[in-house]
C-alpha cells in the first residue's frame, strides 16, 4: 500500500546578496523566500528561519561589553521583524499578514512561554532569555574574535503555520508561497542601557547565511490524484490582524471598524510613541500607560464594546486602583482576560507572566527595570471559547473604553492584535480570502 512521502527544504532568498549577507542599514530591508507550486503540501509547524545574527557598534565595530547597546531580552532575533507577509506565489493573494510582528510576539511570547523555555530552547532557537544582561551579554556583545554571529533557528508563529492541518502546495490549489520578512529598523531593535544614546547612534543589525527550513508531505498516488481532480477547495487557518492607534487622555477611547465576520479574540500592548524608533528607550517594551516622567498611569476602568454595546462582559472591569490608588497590583482581572484572548486561560501549562513583572512602578521605562523578561502587560479579551467559529464584526465596530491615570501630554501607542478565522477558497478562477 503506498504512503506519503515526507521531504526536507532548505530554501534560500530569492533576494539574496552577493555576499550573504543582510542588513536593513545597507538597503535590504525585505527578506523573500518562494516555496514553490509542486505535488505536496507544506507542515507549518515545521518551518524555520535560520542564520547567523550579529550586532555591530558601527560599521566594521564589533560591539564590548563597556558599551551600552542593547535589544529586547523576550523578543531576541524576533525583534528584528517588523512585518511577516505570507502570499501565493501562483496569484499573489496575500493570504495573511502581519504587520508589527515584532510586538505581536512581545505578547505571544510570554504569555506561552516559561523562564525556563527562555533559558533553554528559546535562547538556542531564537535568543531570547529571561535576564536582561544575559541576553547583552550573550547575544549583542559577542567576542570580537567570533566572526559568525550568533546562530538561530527559529519558527514564525502565525495562524497560517501555527494551523494543523498541512497547506496545499499544488498548482489547483494555493500553487506555492511567497513569504517575506520586512525588517525592523535599527533604532527600533536597539536601545542604550544607560541615560544616553549618543554612543549607539550608527549600532546595526546583520544577518549572514539565512535560510527558511521547512518540511513537506508528499501524498500518495491515489491521494494526489483526488486532490488535483478537484475543480475547487477551501483551506480553513487563522489569522492575526494588527491595528493601531494612541491616546492621549484620562478616558482612553479605541474605535476600530474591523471588517472580519470570525473573530475568535483580541489583545493589546502598549507603548509610550516617543519611545518607538528611538535609541533612547526600548520601543518593543510592553508597558502599562505611563505619563512623561514615567509615572504608572493606572487604569480604573475599562470595558469592550461592540456596536456601541457592552460585549462580551455586560459589565465594567473596576480595577484596584479605582478604590486603592497605592495598590501596585495591576488588576487580576486584566491579566486573566488578556491571557486568555491568546490561549485559552485553561490550557496555559507554562507562561512567563507572574505577579512579579504585571506591578505598577513609579519609574518603569524599560523592560529590564522588571524581572522575568520584562513587563509583561497587555489588555485582551476572548469572544467565543465554545464554537469556536468567531463574532461577526464586518459591519459593526470594535471598541475599547478605559479610565486612567494619564494627566500629561504623554501619547501612548497601542497596538492592536485580532484573532479571526479565514478561508481559503480556490478554483479555476483563483483565489479568494473569505475572513
Amino acid at each position: 500500500m503506498a504512503t506519503a512521502t515526507q521531504h526536507n527544504l532548505e530554501i534560500v532568498p530569492s533576494n539574496v546578496t552577493a555576499n550573504s549577507t543582510v542588513s536593513y542599514r545597507n538597503g535590504n530591508p525585505v527578506i523573500q523566500f518562494i516555496i514553490g507550486e509542486q505535488d505536496a503540501m507544506l507542515l507549518g509547524n515545521t518551518l524555520r528561519f535560520t542564520g547567523q545574527f550579529r550586532a555591530f557598534l558601527s560599521e566594521g565595530t564589533d560591539t564590548t561589553s563597556a558599551d551600552p547597546l542593547a535589544m529586547s531580552e523576550k523578543l531576541g532575533v524576533y525583534s528584528t521583524i517588523d512585518t511577516l507577509t505570507i502570499k501565493s506565489q501562483k496569484t499573489g493573494q496575500t493570504i495573511e499578514t502581519i504587520r508589527h510582528y515584532n510586538r505581536f510576539l512581545s505578547s505571544y511570547l510570554p504569555v506561552t512561554s516559561s523562564a525556563q523555555d527562555n533559558m533553554g530552547h528559546l535562547y538556542t532557537s531564537a535568543l531570547v532569555l529571561p535576564n536582561y544582561d544575559a541576553q547583552t551579554q550573550s547575544v549583542v556583545n559577542i567576542p570580537s574574535q567570533d566572526t559568525t554571529g550568533n546562530h538561530f533557528c527559529c519558527a514564525l508563529p502565525c495562524g497560517l503555520f501555527n494551523g494543523r492541518n498541512p497547506i496545499p502546495l499544488m498548482q489547483e490549489a494555493v500553487g506555492g508561497l511567497l513569504i517575506e520578512l520586512h525588517l525592523a529598523p535599527d533604532q527600533q531593535v536597539f536601545h542604550s542601557n544607560s541615560d544616553t544614546s549618543a554612543a549607539i547612534t550608527d549600532a546595526f543589525y546583520e544577518f549572514e547565511n539565512i535560510t527558511l527550513c521547512c518540511e513537506t508531505l508528499e501524498p500518495d498516488p491515489v491521494t494526489l490524484q483526488t486532490l488535483k481532480s478537484r475543480s475547487s477547495g477551501t483551506f480553513e487557518y487563522n489569522s492575526i490582524n494588527s491595528y493601531y492607534q494612541t491616546i492621549n487622555s484620562a478616558n482612553g477611547i479605541i474605535n476600530f471598524q474591523l471588517g472580519l465576520s470570525r473573530v475568535l479574540g483580541c489583545f493589546a500592548n502598549i507603548v509610550p510613541a516617543s519611545h518607538i524608533n528611538n535609541y533612547k528607550f526600548d520601543g518593543l517594551a510592553t508597558l502599562y500607560p505611563t505619563n512623561t516622567n514615567g509615572e504608572k498611569a493606572e487604569i480604573k476602568e475599562l470595558f469592550f464594546t461592540r456596536n456601541g454595546s457592552k460585549f462580551p462582559l455586560d459589565f465594567n472591569v473596576d480595577t484596584l486602583q479605582a478604590t486603592d490608588p497605592t495598590n501596585k497590583t495591576i488588576d487580576p482581572q486584566i491579566i486573566y482576560y488578556y491571557m486568555d484572548s491568546l490561549v485559552k486561560f485553561a490550557d496555559i501549562k507554562r507562561t512567563s507572566i507572574n505577579q512579579v513583572n504585571t506591578r505598577y512602578s513609579d519609574s518603569a521605562r524599560f523592560d529590564k527595570d522588571f524581572a522575568d523578561g520584562g513587563c509583561g502587560f497587555g489588555i485582551g479579551i476572548a469572544y467565543d471559547r465554545v464554537s469556536d467559529q468567531g463574532v461577526d464584526f464586518r459591519n459593526v465596530n470594535f471598541g475599547l473604553n478605559m479610565s486612567l491615570d494619564l494627566t500629561t501630554d504623554s501619547p501612548q501607542a497601542f497596538y492592536l492584535f485580532v484573532h479571526n478565522k479565514n478561508t481559503l477558497v480556490f478554483g479555476p478562477g483563483g483565489l479568494q480570502v473569505m475572513s
